[in-house]
C-alpha cells in the first residue's frame, strides 16, 4: 500500500483503452475515491486516475461485489491515498483523523501526516532498507518510480479479515517494468513486479484513518524490481 496512483496525466492519453475506459465491461468495478476540496493541490489541480483505473480493471485478480467489506475498504484506502499524495494542507485531508493519524511499516517508527506529506509514502514504506529512494524527498521518490512504472502502480484489496473499526486486510500491488502503455502490456510487453502484504488500520467514525500499520517484504520488492529491469 504505497504510491498506488500518481493521479497525473496519462503517459498515453491517445491510447484507445483510455479513450474507451467507460465502455469497459467491468467499468462498474472502477474505484470510487472521495477526495473533496483543497486550497493547495500538489500539482496545482485535483488528480486524475484514468490510466491506473484502466490498469486496475484490466489486470486485477479479485472481483468484489459493490456491497462487500473488501470493496468498502478498498475505496476508503484509495481515497486516503489520493488525499495524502495530493493535498498539501493536512487539515483538508478528510480521510484521516488528524489528531491521531500515524503510519508505520513492519513495526518501525511511526510517521506523522506531516512526515508523509513531506517525504512521501515510498520513503515511509521503504524505511530501514538500503536504497537511494529512502533519502529522496516526495517529488524525487515519485519521479524515480514514475520512470520505472510508466502505466502506474495499481493496488487492490485481496481479503478483509476483520473490521470495522479495527480493520485487517491483505492486498496486492503491481506494476510493469519495460512497458510504456497498457496496450503494450496486453500484447505481452513488460515485466510484472508484484507485491503482496497486510495492513492493520484503526478506522474511526466516517471512515477516517487513524493509526495504520503496513507489513510486507521490502527487500523482496526491491529485488523483484531489479530483476524485472534486468530481464529486459
Amino acid at each position: 500500500m504505497s504510491d498506488e496512483e500518481r493521479g497525473e496525466e496519462s503517459n498515453g492519453g491517445c491510447c484507445p483503452i483510455l479513450e474507451n475506459l467507460k465502455s469497459m465491461p467491468n467499468y462498474d468495478e472502477c474505484p470510487v475515491r472521495t477526495i473533496g476540496r483543497c486550497d493547495r493541490w500538489r500539482l496545482g489541480r485535483p488528480p486524475t486516475y484514468d490510466e491506473v483505473n484502466a490498469k486496475y480493471l484490466l489486470q486485477k485478480k479479485m472481483k468484489h461485489t459493490p456491497d462487500s467489506l473488501e470493496k468498502a475498504v478498498e475505496n476508503i484506502v484509495k481515497s486516503w491515498e489520493a488525499e495524502i499524495q495530493h493535498k498539501l494542507i493536512p487539515e483538508q485531508i478528510d480521510s484521516i483523523d488528524l489528531e491521531r493519524f500515524s503510519m508505520a511499516t513492519n513495526n518501525k517508527t511511526p510517521w506523522t501526516i506531516d512526515d508523509v506529506i513531506t517525504r512521501g509514502t515510498y520513503c515511509c514504506l521503504l524505511e530501514g532498507v538500503s536504497h537511494p529512494v529512502v533519502e529522496m524527498d516526495f517529488e524525487r521518490s515519485n519521479e524515480y518510480f514514475r520512470e520505472k512504472f510508466k502505466t502506474g502502480f495499481a493496488w487492490e484489496v485481496v481479503k478483509v479479515f476483520s473490521g470495522p473499526q479495527k480493520v485487517v486486510f491483505s492486498w496486492r500491488h503491481w506494476a510493469h517494468v519495460g512497458s510504456d502503455t497498457l496496450t503494450e502490456e496486453m500484447e505481452g510487453k513488460g515485466n510484472l513486479v508484484e507485491l503482496e502484504g497486510f495492513t492493520r488500520a484503526n478506522v474511526g467514525p466516517g471512515g477516517k484513518m487513524r493509526d495504520i500499520e503496513v507489513f510486507f517484504d521490502q527487500d523482496k520488492f526491491l529485488t523483484d524490481m531489479a530483476e524485472a529491469e534486468g530481464a529486459g
